[in-house]
Parts: C-alpha cells; sequence; structure tokens
C-alpha cells in the first residue's frame, strides 16, 4: 500500500510552463512521449506482448505524473484504475476480442491490419490514460481517491481525441 498521500501540489521546475489546454507543458510533454513509447510498442507482431508493452508503459507514464505532482505513487492502485479504463474502450466482451484475433491470424491480411491499427490504438489509450491521470492530479485529485467508474465517460473522449491525433501524426 502507498504511504499517505500528499496534496496534488505541481513540482517547481523550470519547464513548466502551461499550454493551451491548461496543463503544464511537463505534463503534456510526458503524456505525448509515453503515447509515443506505447504506438511503437505496437508495431510488436507477438499478440498479447504489445498489449503488456503498452500496459507497462501506461503505468510508467502515470508514476511519472506522480513525480510531477509531488503524488505518492502506488502500482496496485494504477494497475486496478487502468484495467477500469482500458475495459471501458475494448470491444465488446470475449466476441470482440475474439473476433479481433481471429482477423489477426489470417495470413498477410491479418498481420497487416494489426501493424495498420494497434500502434494507433496504443498510442490513444496511452494519450487518454495520461490525459485523465493529468487531469485528475491537477484538480488536486491523488491515486487514492481516483474514481475509475466516473473518469469513464472522460477516457473514452480522451481516447477518441488520441486516436485523432494519431491519425494526424502529431
Amino acid at each position: 500500500m502507498a504511504a499517505t498521500a500528499k496534496t496534488a501540489e505541481p513540482v517547481e521546475t523550470d519547464d513548466v510552463e502551461t499550454v493551451d489546454d491548461g496543463l503544464p507543458a511537463a505534463v503534456t510533454h510526458q503524456i505525448r512521449r509515453h503515447a509515443m513509447y506505447a504506438a511503437a510498442g505496437g508495431l510488436i507482431p507477438v499478440p498479447l506482448l504489445e498489449i503488456v508493452t503498452s500496459g507497462t508503459i501506461q503505468i510508467r507514464l502515470v508514476a511519472k505524473l506522480c513525480d510531477i505532482y509531488g503524488i505518492s505513487f502506488s502500482e496496485n492502485a494504477v494497475k486496478a484504475a487502468l484495467g477500469a479504463l482500458i475495459g471501458s474502450i475494448l470491444p465488446a466482451g470475449a466476441i470482440g476480442v475474439s473476433a479481433f484475433a481471429l482477423i489477426r491470424s489470417v495470413p498477410v491480411v491479418g498481420p497487416l491490419l494489426s501493424l495498420a491499427t494497434m500502434p494507433a490504438l496504443a498510442g490513444a489509450a496511452t494519450w487518454a490514460v495520461g490525459r485523465v491521470f493529468a487531469w485528475h492530479f491537477a484538480n488536486g485529485g491523488t491515486l487514492e481517491n481516483f474514481d475509475a467508474e466516473g473518469s469513464k465517460e472522460q477516457f473514452k473522449a480522451e481516447f477518441e481525441a488520441g486516436k485523432r491525433r494519431a491519425s494526424l501524426s502529431d
């Protein structure tokens, strides 16, 4: 369990300046950086390995955001929140996952489809994770009071924005 949470006060650094969305530049930089890492991880041609890679990158992103905002980090709390958030954008249960796995197994077409979609989806999901946690922390929240269920709609909206950003190759 994490130690007692500190209040969400941004860390004073020279490179922290606000950008047009109101988040500090250091926060936006970390979100963009980790979204790119996740997109690169989405190129891994091994089923499920790209998902594990994206999850690890997302946990690392939330840890960086905790550092920036001076919040105690708990990997278990983040894993639980990520499970709920990511679950809100997955295709309808086992049927959607099974269908995607079946499509990926089709020679030539499946791997090409995977290479065309997985990087964008991994980057968009990581973008959404970063944005949801950053706004929560910026508004005084901590990992202990993060409401994954209550954040699902914001997460879905940020995921759609992340997909648009990926398609524009920001």
